[in-house]
């Protein structure tokens, strides 16, 4: 999934999240903040799209080209699409999604063909694979270095567990 932060980070925080649970919507800031305060931390994002959702998988399909397309622009679209999501229905979600697309500095034209390759259908089955073999059973699901954390954790917490982990990493227990 789309990463920011140092690929050589001593503490990574993997977020498994489905763009249509409000649950996810909700603990976006939280993560958000949770990275503003440590910039040394490795973030990657998974895509999870849940089956009862009826344009979470689509959703997932721009999340994972804008963020091959455009890098930075990924951040945007996701922040987007949670504040767009209780306007985005499965009758108007490729308009939603182009629109977020370009308002987030990606081409949605490129990003609206790419979400429907076969190749990026088979990267989100990938993600799901990841996360229904480290347990995934909802959204938002949290791992710091690989250790499981409850979704909704708050950022004070967060931020305490990841302190915890990058001292345990630099061996001062």
């Amino acid at each position: 999934g789309p990463a920011k932060g140092p690929a050589k980070a001593q503490v990574t925080v993997v977020e498994f999240s489905d763009m249509q649970c409000p649950h996810c919507q909700k603990a976006e800031p939280t993560v958000e903040a949770l990275l503003a305060q440590e910039p040394d931390v490795h973030f990657v994002f998974q895509n999870f799209p849940l089956p009862t959702h009826n344009w979470a998988e689509k959703a997932a399909g721009y999340v994972d080209c804008v963020g091959r397309a455009s890098g930075d622009a990924v951040w945007k679209f996701i922040q987007k699409t949670f504040e767009e999501q209780a306007n985005i229905t499965e009758a108007n979600v490729d308009e939603k999604l182009k629109a977020i697309a370009t308002a987030s500095g990606a081409n949605a034209d490129e990003i609206a063909a790419c979400a429907v390759k076969p190749e990026t259908k088979a990267r989100i089955e990938a993600s799901l694979a990841l996360g229904k073999a480290v347990r995934v059973s909802g959204t938002p699901a949290l791992y710091i270095n690989g250790r499981s954390v409850a979704g909704g954790t708050p950022v004070d917490t967060l931020k305490k567990i990841v302190d915890f982990m990058a001292s345990e990493e630099k061996g001062e227990k």
